[in-house]
């Protein structure tokens, strides 16, 4: 099947002292880059939307249950609109695993009550993943059983917590799933110059070895076409060790840059 890759970049803005003499010293880019593949299934249920190089969102339908794309396009959509107007106060600015919550309680209330109209009786839930970049910090935050990595001089650390694949479906701890209730996995840490973050949906994620990820991390390089290769790479390896599912991956990397 085709894929749909997307990548972009962002400068971190400063604000110069006009009397200071200036130094030439390296500034920092964000770079990312995404790749999606719709594997064997008759439709793609992942998603995945950013907003100015800083709110990155990425939703993975549940397949056992109908209109799955549905589901994860209105819950990224949500997830960003949601980001735009919460972070207006600086209430929840400043304590971001309060913002978090909310942004995930918004959303899922929006995908509970889409279950209301009569076309949807039958139920929609979806995974969601939501990363927040400031200029030396990551923040995210999940529910399902997508997977998120930090890669920081050659070392890998898992950031999401693997599930319980012995519980039936449909899955819990997803949005959809019940009213009230939903509490996101929470973590963040410093974000910084040459580290990478790598997020996946779970037909990329469960298909990819260690060695697989480092590769693809050590040749994304420091340009979009770079991490461009190195996350259709991941895919591609997703696919020759044998997924069929929607596949979602995506890289998003700081790295230094002279102006």
């Amino acid at each position: 099947m085709g894929s749909r890759i997307r990548s972009g970049t962002h400068k971190n803005m400063r604000f110069a002292d006009p009397y200071a003499l200036r130094i030439k010293t390296p500034r920092e880019t964000l770079i990312f880059a995404a790749c999606q593949r719709r594997g064997e299934r008759e439709t793609q249920e992942d998603y995945f939307l950013n907003f100015n190089d800083e709110c990155f969102v990425l939703a993975d339908g549940v397949g056992t249950l109908p209109h799955g794309e549905v589901a994860a396009k209105l819950a990224s959509e949500t997830a960003i609109w949601a980001y735009k107007h919460i972070r207006q106060h600086r209430y929840y600015w400043l304590d971001k695993k309060l913002f978090m919550k909310r942004i995930f309680r918004s959303t899922n209330l929006t995908i509970w009550q889409k279950q209301r109209e009569v076309d949807f009786r039958e139920g929609l839930k979806t995974t969601l993943m939501v990363v927040i970049v400031g200029e030396k910090t990551y923040w995210l935050g999940n529910a399902g059983d997508s997977s998120a990595w930090l890669f920081h001089d050659g070392v890998m650390k898992k950031l999401t917590k693997d599930k319980d694949r012995s519980v039936g479906e449909p899955k819990r701890g997803v949005l959809g799933d019940r009213r009230l209730g939903l509490i996101p996995e929470f973590v963040s840490g410093p974000f910084k110059r040459n580290e990478t973050l790598v997020l996946a949906t779970d037909g990329c994620a469960n298909y990819l070895t260690p060695s697989d990820l480092d590769t693809s991390v050590e040749r994304s390089g420091s340009t979009i076409e770079e991490a461009t290769n190195a996350v259709t790479a991941l895919i591609t390896s997703a696919e020759a060790n044998g997924s069929e599912a929607n596949m979602t991956a995506v890289i998003i990397k700081r790295v230094a840059t002279r102006s």
